[in-house]
C-alpha cells in the first residue's frame, strides 16, 4: 500500500478521478438545464438571466468553494466541524421564523432574486459532526451513551427539517444509518427499522382503505401472547416481546396521526398511488405519467439535443429540478442513460475505495457519509421519476437546477477529497 501511493504522497493532490467525474456531471447538469428550459429545435441562445445562466453563476460559486478547500489547511475541517454543525442548526431554526414558503415548505431564505435552502448544508454539517465525534480519540460506536449521542447528531436536524414541512430533505438523514452500520451498528437496529417501515405501510393501508384498527390490535396482541406462551420460561424474551409490542403500537398511532392530520391531501394521494391503493381518477399522477412517457420516448438512442418534445412543451413539471432525469432519458435514450449511470456508479465506487483507504475514523466516516447521501439522493430522485417511490422532491446530485444543492454537494465532496489528500 505504501508503494502504491508513495508518489502521490510526495506530491499530494485531490483525487483526479473524482474531480473529473464531478466536472462531467456538473456539465451534464448545465446542458440538461439549458435543454429542458428551451423550446424545441431552438438555436443556441444563452443569457445569464435564464435558468441555465443562473446555474452557471452557481457553478462559478462552486468553483470558488473548490479552490478555497484546495488551498485550505486540512486541520480546519476537523477543528470547525462542530462549529459548522451548530451554525447549520441555528440556520434551520431561524428559517422556521424568517424563511419564505416555497412549494409548501418553509425552508428557504430569500436573498434578492435567489434563494438559499439551509437544510442542504445541514447534511454536510451533520456528516462532519458525526465524523468528528466518532473520530475522537477513545470514542467508538459502542455503548448506550455513544450510540445515543451519534443518533441525536442526525435525528435532531432531521426533526427540524420535518418541522419545515420538507419531508424529502428530512428523509435523506436516514442514510446515516448506513454509515453507522459500517461503523458497527448492530444488525437488529436495521431489522427494527425494517419492522417499523412495515408497520407504517400497514397503518397507511388501513387509513386509506378504512380497515378497522381492531383487527390490527387483535393480531398484534395474539402474536404477542403466542410468543410469551412459548417463551414463558425466558423472562428476557417476555420483556423484549412486550417492549416491541408496546413500541409498535405507539409507532402505529403516531403514523396514523401524522398521515391523517399532518400530511396534506395531495401528499396522501401520491403515497396511495404508489402503493396501488387509489386509481388516478383525478389526474393526481399527472407528473408521474408524463415522466414515464418522456423516459420511454427516448427509446434506444434518444431524440437528440433540444429535440425532446415531452420536456420542451411543458408536459413534465419541474423538468429542470426534480424531474430533470426525464430530459436526459428523452434526449439521450437508453444508451446515453447507461453512460450517465456509469458516471454515477464510477463516482460512488471510487468514493467507497477512498473511504476504505483512510487511516482515521474521521476520514472513513466522512467518506461513507458522502457516499450514502449521494446514493440516497440518486436512488430516490430516479425512483420517483419512474414511479417506484412517492414524489417527495429531492434534487439529482450535480444535475438538478439550484445553487443550494450544488454548493452543498460540492462542499461535501471536496471536503472529503481534502481529507483524503492529507490522509496520512
Amino acid at each position: 500500500m505504501d508503494r502504491i501511493y508513495s508518489s502521490r504522497e510526495d506530491n499530494p493532490a485531490l483525487d483526479t478521478i473524482v474531480v473529473w467525474l464531478y466536472i462531467l456531471l456538473v456539465l451534464i447538469g448545465l446542458i440538461s438545464i439549458y435543454s429542458s428550459t428551451s423550446e424545441v429545435n431552438q438555436t443556441f441562445q444563452f443569457s445569464l438571466s435564464s435558468l441555465a445562466g443562473r446555474q452557471l453563476i452557481w457553478i462559478g460559486g462552486a468553483v470558488f468553494i473548490i479552490l478555497t478547500i484546495a488551498f485550505a489547511n486540512v486541520a480546519i475541517i476537523d477543528y470547525f466541524a462542530y462549529g459548522f454543525y451548530g451554525f447549520a442548526i441555528l440556520l434551520n431554526i431561524a428559517v422556521l421564523f424568517w424563511g419564505k414558503e416555497v412549494a409548501g415548505a418553509k425552508s428557504w431564505f430569500g436573498i434578492g432574486g435567489f434563494g438559499i435552502q439551509p437544510c442542504e448544508f445541514a447534511k454536510v454539517a451533520t456528516a462532519l459532526a458525526i465524523a468528528k465525534y466518532l473520530g475522537t480519540y477513545g470514542i467508538r460506536f459502542k455503548g448506550t451513551r455513544n450510540v445515543l449521542i451519534t443518533l441525536s447528531l442526525f435525528l435532531f436536524p432531521m426533526l427540524l427539517i420535518l418541522a419545515q414541512n420538507d419531508t424529502g430533505s428530512a428523509l435523506v438523514f436516514l442514510s446515516f444509518f448506513l454509515v453507522l452500520y459500517r461503523e458497527g451498528l448492530p444488525g437488529w437496529i436495521l431489522l427494527s427499522a425494517l419492522w417499523l417501515m412495515i408497520i407504517a405501510i400497514a397503518r397507511i393501508v388501513m387509513e386509506a382503505t378504512g380497515i378497522s384498527h381492531i383487527w390490527t390490535m387483535s393480531s398484534l396482541l395474539s402474536l404477542t401472547a403466542l410468543i410469551i406462551y412459548f417463551g414463558r420460561r425466558n423472562k428476557q424474551l417476555i420483556f423484549a416481546t412486550l417492549f416491541i409490542a408496546a413500541l409498535s403500537a405507539l409507532f402505529s398511532i403516531v403514523v396514523g396521526f401524522a398521515y391523517t392530520k399532518i400530511l396534506k391531501g395531495y401528499q396522501r394521494d401520491r403515497i396511495e398511488l404508489v402503493l396501488g391503493l387509489k386509481q388516478d381518477t383525478r389526474n393526481m399522477g399527472y407528473n408521474l405519467e408524463q415522466s414515464r412517457i418522456a423516459i420511454g420516448a427516448g427509446q434506444l438512442l434518444g431524440r437528440g439535443f433540444l429535440k425532446g418534445t415531452q420536456t420542451k412543451m411543458g408536459f413534465v413539471p419541474a423538468q429542470h429540478t426534480d424531474f430533470i432525469f426525464c430530459n436526459i432519458c428523452e434526449e439521450w435514450g437508453f444508451i446515453g442513460v447507461l453512460v450517465f449511470f456509469g458516471l454515477y456508479f464510477g463516482l460512488i465506487f471510487r468514493l467507497i475505495n477512498l473511504a476504505e483507504r483512510q487511516y482515521t475514523a474521521f476520514g472513513r466516516v466522512l467518506g461513507y457519509g458522502v457516499v450514502c447521501i449521494l446514493l440516497f439522493h440518486i436512488t430516490i430522485n430516479i425512483g420517483m421519476t419512474i414511479g417506484i417511490v412517492p414524489v417527495i422532491g429531492i434534487p439529482l446530485p450535480f444535475i438538478s437546477f439550484g445553487g443550494s444543492s450544488l454548493w452543498a454537494f460540492t462542499l461535501l465532496l471536496f471536503l472529503f477529497l481534502k481529507v483524503d489528500e492529507k490522509r496520512r
